[in-house]
């Protein structure tokens, strides 16, 4: 039997995937601690991967999970707000029997839980966030991994699939760094940073162009797609400045901070 290789595309189809909600791309709406909340979420969601569709867990167990320590009071209490809020928004169900019939008001951070995520908004239009991804980011060594998750999270929700013309199926993402700094509520600098990360971390990869003086656009994919970042990007390029190639005043590799 011959041996063909398949596509990225096709390779990504078959990596496992949970779904956030659109909706909370905007993690500046969500509160002070927004995307802390967002990163929770998925953490719960990434554990409730199961026939259940439960994740059995809990304050400590979680903070132990994204390499947290636990010995903080403070960050105890930040966890333990951030689950009740997710809670109150209606995004989890925490319960405290497996029976799933006394929902938890209260959280003690020794104790696991019954948490179910109620994928809340998803019909509305969700974003697709890798397993792989989500591991690389848990073992990050860095103290700032939610608000680079939110950075990520706006980078995936904004993958754009072109089911008509010469760019059928390729995901690539073209939202502006001030998008992301609006969203989130992060300062510029630091959206460039997070994203940089995510590059060194090989999960995301950038191309940018300079279109003329005064304008430069990034361009990116997930890591898998490297490969086609830049064949893909060029038309979306052209199409959005109605200029060719040629054209352009250069170009490179990497997240370009103009």
């Amino acid at each position: 039997m011959k041996n063909e290789k398949i596509s990225t595309t096709q390779q990504e189809r078959l990596e496992s995937f949970i779904k956030i909600s659109k909706s909370l791309t905007e993690t500046k709406k969500l509160g002070e601690n927004g995307e802390l909340d967002v990163y929770h979420l998925t953490i719960i969601k990434s554990l409730a991967n199961n026939f259940e569709g439960v994740a059995y867990t809990g304050i400590n167990h979680i903070m132990r999970f994204i390499g947290m320590s636990t010995e903080q009071s403070k960050t105890k209490a930040r966890t333990k707000k951030s689950l009740l809020s997710l809670q109150e928004m209606g995004h989890i169900e925490i319960y405290e029997d497996r029976e799933m019939q006394s929902m938890a008001n209260d959280l003690k951070p020794a104790n696991n839980y019954f948490i179910k995520p109620t994928g809340k908004d998803e019909e509305c239009g969700f974003a697709k966030v890798f397993y792989k991804d989500i591991q690389k980011i848990i073992s990050m060594k860095s103290d700032y991994k939610p608000k680079i998750f939110a950075a990520y999270l706006n980078i995936i929700s904004n993958m754009f699939y072109d089911n008509t013309g010469t760019n059928k199926n390729v995901p690539i993402s073209f939202i502006a760094i001030d998008t992301i700094r609006k969203n989130t509520g992060i300062n510029r600098n630091s959206v460039v940073e997070y994203l940089k990360v995510l590059v060194k971390e090989e999960i995301l990869y950038f191309v940018h162009f300079r279109i003329n003086n005064s304008t430069t656009k990034n361009y990116c994919t997930r890591w898998i797609h490297k490969e086609h970042t830049a064949k893909w990007a060029i038309p979306f390029a052209q199409y959005h400045y109605k200029l060719e190639k040629d054209k352009f005043k250069g170009g490179g590799i990497g997240v370009s901070e103009e």
